[in-house]
């Protein structure tokens, strides 16, 4: 069985609230970042293709 521990109100009956967030979008909660500063961070550490953020080699260069 499973235990919610919710401090907001909800429906005991339909469970209304406990899944409900105030935005419904596909945000994680990041904001993106465009490419012309994911290009000065990845050129910044050396191209190191884990700051790519996403972008591909092409794009981080003709940003710069």
């Amino acid at each position: 069985m499973k235990r919610f521990v919710y401090s907001e109100m909800y429906c005991l009956d339909c469970r209304y609230g406990l899944d409900d967030d105030a935005d419904d979008d596909d945000d994680d909660g990041t904001e993106a970042l465009n490419v012309y500063d994911a290009a000065q961070i990845w050129a910044s550490h050396g191209k190191d293709e884990d700051y790519m953020f996403g972008y591909s080699w092409p794009e981080l260069e003709a940003a710069l």
